[in-house]
């Protein structure tokens, strides 16, 4: 029994149809039924709500078993050597193979110069590297920007 059930069956004890209407409902036959046992006495519509309260007893979460994926299997694609490929659960793959990505090095970034050439970079062209070039004024950067300048 969950500590809600108890504090339910507690709340029984003061009024029995609130611990109903909590479990059923307001507009359940077992309210009505509820009412009507407590008009005809107190005990009746006690023991009615207790029975209501143990019929539906509150989810023990803490019971579930707990799934990373709640219920969905991940696949990933694994390729072989010889090319071909298959789906494989997520789970099943071994640390080893876990890797994401290329072993190969990476292709060095390529970089447009200021007079429109395209270049590999090379050791010093890479963002924030200074090889001698002046950073443009602001009136060179919004140049044909034809939004509305002013000096405020």
């Amino acid at each position: 029994m969950c500590s809600t059930d108890i504090f339910l069956g507690l709340l029984a004890i003061i009024f029995p149809p609130i611990a109903v209407w909590v479990k059923c409902g307001v507009c359940s036959a077992d309210s009505l039924i509820n009412i009507c046992l407590c008009m005809l006495g107190f005990i009746p519509g006690l023991l009615h709500a207790w029975y209501i309260i143990a019929k539906f007893p509150e989810t023990d979460y803490d019971q579930l078993p707990q799934d990373a994926e709640s219920g969905r299997v991940t696949y990933v694609i694994v390729q072989s050597a010889d090319g071909s490929q298959r789906r494989v659960p997520k789970n099943s793959i071994r640390p080893a193979q876990a890797g994401y990505g290329t072993t190969a090095s990476m292709a060095p970034p390529v970089h447009q110069d200021q007079n429109g050439t395209w270049s590999n970079g090379g050791s010093g062209s890479g963002e924030g590297s200074s090889r001698g070039a002046v950073p443009p004024t602001y009136a060179e950067a919004v140049k044909g920007d034809n939004k509305v300048q002013s000096r405020d």
